[in-house]
């Protein structure tokens, strides 16, 4: 990486705010990249409804069941405690393929997760940036001819400038823009 480069962004800005560092395993990957732009992203393992959900209202109902003496207050809160626990393996497995970091080289993008490449896609190989949209859930797919993309979730950082930088890289301009 281009030691006057911040890992934030283009020179650290992303329309006028700075963003905030990559994870460290993404940073090391990128060792000996140019980078134009670095975009994190802002969620976490834990924050995946299918084990938060079931953790706190495990959490809820145990202290209900307990405080109020009540047995099927208990129970819930048990139950509720093991779909949490039976969650954790699809929560983990699923994570794992999430990007923690999409990157933006002169060359073509990456989606790296902790330093692992999970897909690459390159600017002259890339036929279209296209919005898409599922239930009020927008993402963008930098999407190359024979079918690898890279998936731009609405919880990258600075979506908006990613895909304007992607399209200005690239020349190919984004569909389905509003």
């Amino acid at each position: 990486m281009d030691s006057k480069q911040d890992p934030g962004g283009a020179g650290g800005e992303s329309a006028g705010a700075p963003l905030r560092p990559i994870h460290p395993d993404d940073l090391a990957a990128l060792e000996g990249t140019e980078v134009v732009a670095a975009h994190r992203n802002e969620s976490h393992w834990w924050n995946h409804a299918s084990f938060v959900l079931p953790l706190l209202g495990a959490i809820v109902f145990l202290a209900i069941g307990q405080l109020a003496g009540s047995a099927e207050a208990t129970g819930f809160g048990i139950f509720l405690a093991v779909v949490m626990v039976l969650q954790l393996p699809i929560v983990w497995f699923t994570w794992r393929r999430t990007a923690t970091a999409i990157v933006l080289t002169h060359s073509g993008a990456l989606a790296l997760h902790r330093g692992r490449t999970l897909a690459e896609v390159r600017w002259a190989e890339l036929e279209r940036i296209e919005r898409v949209e599922t239930l009020g859930n927008v993402r963008w797919r930098l999407a190359e001819r024979g079918g690898t993309h890279i998936a731009v979730e609405g919880e990258i950082e600075d979506v908006p400038g990613l895909v304007e930088r992607a399209s200005a890289l690239s020349g190919v301009e984004p569909e389905g823009a509003k």
